[in-house]
């Protein structure tokens, strides 16, 4: 569930101003790159002061800081640098450190409101409540007014221990239809910290109740957690049953209702202090920013905030570790969720998303391990065993690929559309390791239960293709792949293939050179583009293209390197071109040929 509505962002983005200072477009590369070399002189201020810039294009926001800190001490304290340094140490979690840096830079002019929201947070920290709140008060941006400022609010008078006030200072959310669920959710936490466990319950029940948004996996967690402190230990089994359909979090949710089975009215309560309670307000908003590509730089800021206030919210883990991914910094994503603990709702999806991260990096044997040490407690989740089976595939072990694939395969309780990719994946391992036969049935079968997909269609289409069968049949399904997927540069090269394979050189040309722009890396493309070029005439082309085939990456375990060589040295020597007999594919092949044209 986003518990906040989308509405919110553009004008937090808009007045926060947050970094304004410090994003990456107001760093010029080649100044970086002309002062390179004052990086390795001793310890001057111009020299950490670039080795901060340096870190901070690298997304190194640890030694950015420090090197900007540095630069500081020996005197380069002026706005830009100063916006910078309190900004980064924020994100880092590092309040106090960051509130040092920011009022240097409010008493030197800068206006920017985020400097109350770090005093305000460090004050809330120490328990200073009231001074917390005179921080927030000034800012008059809408966002503030209406959403962030009364929660923050009210959870410090939570700490002050007034009841009605902390209750009083929700009232404004009550009026704003789109966050009805979180003015419930907060004020259900609120009430259930103070022990007026009847009234928390009526607000839980709205938040369950309401049909406008989905519950979010972290309300389940409160309010099953209130349930079963309150001896309704069915009521929050049947709750958590009603999600089992999301498939996307049922390990969550099966390990979330084991937790709950063994828990009982004893259990501790999640919101314990009101740390906890408002370090879910920044939660909240952090995730609001996270929704769109241009809040990144403040979902961690706000994401930040909460693990200062929460850092055993293992759900803002797992958000934060999401950012650090979309920022390709896999490192960092990874030491978020080695920190997730074994029992914790989260460690599935934790280790899971680990083991995507080493196979993007191409650590394709650490991903194995860490899927492996998975299985062994979850012997038949077919996520599992499929992700296994990609990983093993891709670092060209097929054997065993084979193997967790059909694996995955007999752990599906019942097949329907979604389950074709491992299919297709296990058709795939099967061609790479020379058992075809079994391939083709892998294909069929991932084309009834994909409805046809183009992938499929093309992979089949084409295999026939280069095995010199069925020719109609594959000119048929490229065809019929096409019609779905003009845009696929794949695709436009079985397309191309086709009319190679029929003798139409020229035509062939055509959509290989699309099939050319649309994938400009890829070997195998460039190289039938050359074979069409030799035997279309254009011999000194055809010889660049099988040069530039010898040098590209994608698909380069595919390319017969030994054969390309020898077409350098020797050139084409061309074969008796295959007729097709059904009039229909020819008639949609010139259709195909006339619109191109």
């Amino acid at each position: 569930m986003k518990m906040l509505k989308a509405s919110y962002i553009v004008t937090l983005l808009s007045s926060i101003g947050l970094f304004n200072s410090c994003t990456g477009n107001l760093i010029n590369m080649q100044e970086v790159q002309s002062h390179y070399a004052y990086l390795g002189r001793k310890d001057t201020l111009y020299g950490n002061y670039l080795a901060g810039r340096v870190a901070h294009i690298r997304q190194d926001y640890e030694n950015a800081s420090r090197y900007y800190v540095k630069s500081i001490e020996k005197g380069l304290n002026n706005e830009e640098i100063l916006g910078r340094t309190y900004i980064i140490l924020a994100s880092q979690g590092k309040i106090k450190e960051s509130v040092k840096y920011a009022n240097i830079a409010r008493s030197q002019g800068d206006k920017n409101n985020f400097i109350d929201v770090i005093n305000a947070v460090h004050e809330f920290k120490q328990k200073n409540y009231a001074v917390a709140r005179e921080y927030l008060e000034p800012i008059g941006e809408k966002t503030y007014k209406n959403l962030i400022t009364p929660l923050f609010n009210a959870w410090s008078y939570v700490g002050e221990k007034d009841y009605k006030e902390a209750i009083s200072s929700l009232d404004i959310l009550k009026t704003q239809e789109d966050i009805e669920t979180v003015y419930n959710l907060h004020a259900g936490m609120i009430s259930e910290y103070f022990n007026h466990n009847d009234i928390a319950e009526k607000y839980y029940t709205y938040v369950i109740n309401n049909k406008k948004e989905d519950i979010s996996f972290r309300a389940l967690q409160i309010i099953s957690n209130f349930m079963v402190r309150n001896g309704k230990k069915d009521a929050a089994l049947s709750l958590i049953s009603k999600y089992y359909g999301a498939s996307n979090i049922k390990e969550m949710l099966a390990s979330l209702n084991q937790k709950v089975k063994e828990s009982n009215s004893s259990t501790d309560k999640l919101i314990e202090n009101p740390n906890i309670g408002v370090g879910e307000v920044f939660l909240e908003v952090a995730l609001l920013f996270k929704s769109v590509p241009v809040g990144y730089d403040y979902a961690q800021m706000y994401m930040a905030i909460s693990e200062y206030f929460n850092p055993n919210n293992d759900v803002a883990k797992i958000a934060m570790a999401d950012i650090f991914e979309e920022r390709s910094m896999y490192n960092q994503a990874n030491k978020y969720y080695d920190s997730i603990k074994r029992n914790s709702e989260m460690y599935y999806p934790a280790q899971i998303k680990k083991a995507d991260n080493l196979f993007t990096e191409k650590k394709y044997d650490e991903a194995a391990s860490v899927l492996k040490k998975l299985l062994k407690k979850n012997p038949k989740n077919f996520q599992i065993l499929f992700n296994l089976g990609d990983v093993l595939r891709v670092n060209n072990n097929q054997i065993e690929a084979i193997k967790y694939y059909n694996e995955a395969i007999d752990s599906i309780f019942y097949e329907t559309e979604k389950y074709w990719p491992v299919y297709y994946a296990l058709a795939v391992s099967y061609d790479k390791n020379n058992e075809w036969d079994k391939a083709e049935q892998s294909l069929k079968k991932a084309l009834d239960l994909s409805n046809r997909h183009p992938q499929v269609l093309n992979y089949l289409g084409y295999s026939w293709l280069k095995n010199n069968t069925n020719i109609d049949k594959a000119a048929a399904f490229i065809v019929e792949a096409y019609e779905k997927e003009p845009n696929d540069g794949v695709i436009m090269d079985s397309l191309g293939w086709v009319y190679f394979k029929t003798g139409d050189y020229q035509k062939a040309i055509t959509y290989l050179e699309k099939a050319s722009e649309l994938n400009p890396s890829n070997a195998i493309i460039t190289d039938h583009l050359g074979d069409a070029y030799w035997l279309g005439g254009r011999k000194n082309e055809a010889i660049f293209q099988w040069k530039q085939a010898l040098t590209q990456k994608e698909e380069n375990d595919e390319l017969n390197r030994k054969r390309v060589k020898n077409k350098i040295e020797n050139g084409l020597r061309k074969k008796d071109a295959y007729s097709l007999k059904d009039e229909k594919i020819k008639e949609t092949l010139e259709k195909i040929n006339e619109i191109t044209q």
